[in-house]
């Protein structure tokens, strides 16, 4: 037992009043003797042990009266082992900052709601208490690096927050939110969860993540408790109508300036509603494009196609945005970036060029990779082609192009072979095909070099139609000779193979392939296989080099051993092979949330360095090298500037990479566009997404939440009241003062009527 105010306890010494004045009135009365008194002698012996027997119990009633009075107001509570009192908490608030608690209910968004409940919460804390935040949205993050005992900060700080980031990861901010209780020093613990309890995030939590949070809760050195507060009312969670852009789908291949492109947007209603004219329009760099009307079905979707086209190359941002009447406006702008490029340089290394038109090595290549140019349009070709014999190949004409491509090579020099592999480990892009004049002996011992060369595989023995047996010019297929081979027709992740997953931009497994080489790779080195034989033998092999990319393609690039120059797809094959190299070394514009995003740009001018130090330590950071391999001040290196999708600025330092230099960062947990302003005064553009599933704002209903939460082997709490109250019994126990309140006016009323009765009994 204690007591909120002890000092009004002394108050009870009232009681003394109606003791005092019953003994004062018992020593004032005096005896007078007269002579029928004899006559009530006998009655008055009879009941003066029942009149003194009344008069205490009339006594002691009164006496109770102010005492019980005065306990009342010194608030007695009711307390027992296991109650802390005013105890230090350690508290522990996860806070569900997704995209889906801008929601806008009555009493405003589901965020603004989820912030003023967490500073209540702070505000009640007892003094010493350490608290800290983990917001789940995105990914789980810390909103300080430890628990502050500061709760002013921590409410400051909350005040501060924005909504808008990705779809919750409800167990991995559980296990970051365990991990921090761990990390406290008091001895009360608690972790508390304050979310919209969406179906999408919190149905992830199955038997099994939920059974190893309670196990880690249950096997604690200190007990703690995980309470889970919705900030949803029932009324709340019928109203979950909404309709988002779901996805922007982009060209697959590259595409350039003064090109048309097409843009699909779909659109999905999580609506019980039917959006009969939904506006669905496009903007490219805030500039309208294009706006239509759309019907909606209600928990349906729709395809919006948009025609676009700029003549600027560079970055771009393009936004889909959606008019319609829902709970949820984050979700009715998606955006993505797009670079459109203004020319790419290649460099066709030709290994037998031919004095006739078409008889040369890349002749065909040539005309497939600028049509326009060649049929003398007056349109204008992404790519740009320079063809030279390999006795001209120089490292200066290497560092003009963006692709160097080297058709039927027999050899290089060892003086141009260091510039190619230079260059490409830098971050070039190469394309090796085969033929009759390739110089095995050196394509194996130096360019392949057992795995560690920048060829992906081995030439080995030419197979096909005559094979090894056949003369270099021949294309027998007769009788008796081995059959031609076909592409397999699969599906295809090879960005520039995808192109064809579509039958109507052509079928590759038309195309005979009379002569290949077979391709045997290291078990080190693993290439991708992009393409493959019916024969088995692989077609286009592809792996990493450096930071650059390597092709090699089995058969010879022009009609000598395959018909593939003939092929109505040829055109598009090759020009998605080389577009998709020259793009394939710069880091994807468009990512989840979380996903760093890498600004790539070539150095405007050399980056200093300096010699490598004779006495440097080994066990000291190692520097950055430039792309001579010397190291290189990072005070020499420039910076570049990132915006957020809020407006705020960073700067970010660059490292170099080859002959390119980086710019990284991995700030990326809210979708919007990021825009990385290059020391030049261009900017690259990253649009970063999020699940859609988020724009769901169908909750657990109240069944579900309590299963849930009992996995956890938490506490479903209905409203921040009951934590409150929960709380304050838990510190300082039960309050009895209206119990006495009650049996105070109880005696009061039965004082009055016992005084009624024994006056009563008197008479």
């Amino acid at each position: 037992m204690s007591l909120l105010n002890p000092l009004l306890i002394f108050g009870s010494v009232a009681f003394l009043i109606p003791l005092l004045i019953h003994i004062f009135n018992r020593s004032r009365f005096r005896t007078v003797e007269w002579g029928a008194m004899h006559l009530l002698e006998s009655v008055i012996s009879q009941n003066r042990r029942r009149f003194r027997i009344d008069q205490l119990i009339l006594l002691l009633i009164r006496c109770l009266i102010p005492a019980i009075l005065a306990a009342c107001l010194a608030r007695p509570v009711l307390t027992g082992t296991g109650l802390s009192g005013e105890a230090p908490v350690g508290l522990v608030l996860l806070l569900d900052n997704s995209y889906s608690m801008e929601a806008a209910d009555p009493a405003g968004t589901r965020f603004s709601v989820a912030v003023d409940t967490a500073c209540q919460l702070l505000a009640d804390l007892p003094r010493g208490s350490q608290a800290t935040v983990v917001l789940s949205g995105g990914r789980p993050t810390l909103l300080f690096d430890r628990p502050l005992s500061d709760r002013q900060s921590v409410i400051r700080r909350l005040r501060q927050l924005q909504p808008g980031f990705g779809a919750s990861d409800i167990a991995g901010s559980l296990q970051l939110g365990m991990e921090q209780l761990q990390s406290m020093t008091t001895v009360r613990r608690q972790l508390i969860v304050i979310s919209d309890l969406q179906a999408a995030d919190w149905s992830v939590l199955s038997a099994g993540p939920a059974s190893a949070i309670q196990k880690q809760l249950q096997a604690s050195s200190i007990p703690s408790e995980l309470l889970v507060l919705p900030v949803a009312t029932e009324q709340q969670l019928s109203k979950a109508d909404n309709a988002a852009i779901e996805s922007i789908e982009l060209p697959q291949q590259p595409v350039g300036a003064g090109q048309e492109f097409f843009v699909r947007a779909r659109i999905r209603s999580y609506a019980s509603k039917d959006y009969t004219a939904a506006e669905v329009s496009l903007t490219l760099d805030d500039q309208p494009i294009s706006t239509v009307q759309t019907a909606l079905k209600a928990g349906g979707t729709a395809d919006v196609l948009f025609r676009c086209r700029s003549e600027t190359a560079g970055s771009h941002v393009l936004t889909v945005s959606l008019s319609a009447d829902d709970l949820l406006a984050a979700d009715n702008r998606r955006s993505a970036a797009i670079d459109l490029l203004d020319s790419v340089p290649v460099l066709l290394v030709d290994g037998d060029p031919g004095t006739q038109p078409l008889q040369g090595e890349t002749d065909y290549l040539s005309v497939a990779l600028t049509p326009w140019t060649f049929g003398r349009v007056p349109l204008t070709d992404l790519l740009e082609t320079q063809v030279v014999p390999p006795a001209q190949f120089t490292d200066a004409l290497l560092k003009t192009a963006r692709v160097v491509v080297l058709a039927n090579v027999p050899r290089l020099t060892d003086q141009q072979l260091e510039w190619l592999n230079t260059w490409v480990r830098g971050g070039g892009a190469l394309l090796v095909t085969a033929g009759n004049r390739l110089d095995l002996d050196w394509h194996r011992q130096k360019f392949w070099n057992a795995g560690t060369g920048l060829l992906p595989a081995e030439w080995g023995e030419v197979r096909g139609a005559g094979g090894e047996a056949t003369s270099v010019n021949s294309n027998a297929t007769g009788p008796g000779s081995p059959r031609a081979a076909k592409i397999v027709s699969q599906r295809s992740e090879h960005p520039a193979l995808a192109f064809f997953n579509d039958p109507a931009n052509g079928d590759l497994s038309t195309a005979e392939i009379r002569r290949w080489h077979g391709l045997k790779s290291a078990p080190a080195s693993q290439p991708a296989t992009a393409a493959t034989l019916d024969s088995g033998d692989p077609l286009l092999l592809e792996h990493r080099c450096g930071e650059g990319v390597v092709l090699q393609l089995a058969t010879a690039i022009d009609a000598d051993w395959s018909d593939l120059p003939l092929r109505p797809f040829y055109v598009p094959l090759m020009q998605q092979l080389i577009t998709s190299l020259a793009v394939q070394i710069q880091p994807p514009r468009n990512v989840q949330a979380g996903v760093p995003v890498v600004a790539m740009f070539p150095a405007t001018e050399p980056v200093p360095a300096q010699p490598v130090p004779a006495q440097a330590q080994p066990a000291q950071p190692e520097p950055a090298r430039d792309g001579t391999g010397q190291r290189t001040p990072a005070e020499h290196l420039p910076t570049v500037t990132l915006v957020d999708p809020l407006g705020a600025r960073s700067a970010l330092t660059t490292r170099p990479q080859g002959r390119w230099l980086l710019a990284e960062s991995t700030a990326t947990g809210r979708p919007g566009v990021y825009t990385v302003t290059l020391p030049d005064g261009h900017p690259q553009h990253f649009a970063v997404q999020t699940d859609s599933a988020e724009s769901d704002l169908t909750q657990l209903d109240a069944t579900r939440q309590k299963q849930v939460v009992e996995q956890l082997g938490g506490q479903l709490l209905r409203s921040l009241q009951e934590y409150l109250e929960s709380d304050r019994r838990r510190r300082h126990g039960q309050e009895i003062w209206p119990l006495l309140l009650a049996g105070l006016l109880g005696l009061m009323a039965l004082e009055v009527m016992l005084q009624q009765r024994f006056a009563g009994v008197v008479r």
